[in-house]
């Protein structure tokens, strides 16, 4: 029987627990947690790179509910000769041992089933193949694909080029991924389960970055070919009939759009601040809340 007790679930993203100028408002947001805690957390991905990972799934370790995390790009980060091995060894052993240390479910192995209200949660880091704006950029700037393997744009450069190594290129380990992802969404549609998908990297393009009005860039097309891609689109539209919402992370900007029916929301927060949405279940309620700071004027 599900229950009738209304479930509360808090979402945030892009803590990236470490860096000085947002420690202030990291810490606002836990102690929020920590005087209304909700009935499950779910992390959306850059926790906290390297050791800061683990640091601040310590803070958060003590809180009185279900803990549920994906990591982000910027969490599997590796240095030269990293004692953590590489990319791929950090993603799938270090940061799951991690996880179950401190009492957090990593979703990318496995998803969670609330049986009691008749919901999963499903997803998992996501991944980019190119494929929102590839075949643009070849027509637009034929002579500049080469920036799509690079990562490098006309000002700077991504630095999942200079930090993610692993025996994978993007396109084999977006397909890796969004496999692991359908699988998962496959056992909460028998189960006869509503789903609720995060994923760090935007789930669908319309919780992206948005396009400019103006002629597309280089700048902003290979922000587009790095931001997610089409094949988990394809995989959501086969269980749109049981997916409730989206919740991703990742570009640092908030934004709500209907996709396919289902409302997706990019969680949104920055360095200097952090936000989170908590959504009531079965009420299907969504509040958004920012923490800053105590230092920042009002």
């Amino acid at each position: 029987m599900p229950s009738s007790k209304n479930l509360k679930l808090l979402f945030t993203a892009d803590l990236h627990w470490g860096v000085t100028r947002g420690m202030g408002a990291n810490m606002a947001l836990l102690d929020a947690l920590q005087a209304n805690t909700p009935d499950v957390l779910v992390l959306g991905g850059d926790i906290g790179h390297a050791e800061n990972f683990e640091a601040c799934l310590e803070k958060y370790s003590s809180l009185d509910c279900v803990k549920v995390l994906v990591p982000g790009n910027h969490d599997i980060w590796v240095s030269t000769d990293d004692m953590r091995g590489d990319s791929w060894n950090v993603y799938t052993r270090h940061l799951p041992e991690l996880a179950r240390k401190h009492g957090f479910h990593y979703l990318d192995q496995t998803p969670l089933h609330l049986h009691e209200w008749n919901l999963s949660i499903v997803g998992n880091i996501n991944w980019y193949d190119y494929s929102w704006s590839e075949p643009e950029f070849l027509a637009l700037f034929p002579d500049e694909v080469h920036r799509l393997n690079s990562k490098k744009f006309v000002r700077g450069q991504h630095n999942d080029f200079n930090f993610i190594r692993w025996h994978h290129d993007d396109k084999s380990f977006t397909k890796k991924v969004v496999g692991d992802l359908s699988g998962h969404l496959r056992q909460a549609s028998e189960l006869g389960h509503k789903i609720i998908v995060v994923t760090h990297h935007p789930a669908c393009r319309a919780i992206s970055f948005p396009m400019p009005d103006s002629k597309p860039t280089i700048d902003s097309l290979l922000w587009e070919a790095l931001g997610g891609n089409q094949l988990l689109e394809q995989e959501l539209i086969k269980y749109r009939d049981s997916i409730v919402y989206l919740f991703s992370g990742h570009t640092h900007r908030e934004r709500k759009e209907d996709w396919e029916g289902i409302p997706g929301y990019n969680i949104g927060g920055d360095y200097h601040y952090k936000r989170q949405l908590e959504l009531s279940w079965p009420d299907r309620s969504v509040i958004a809340r920012e923490f800053h700071s105590p230092s920042d004027p009002a």
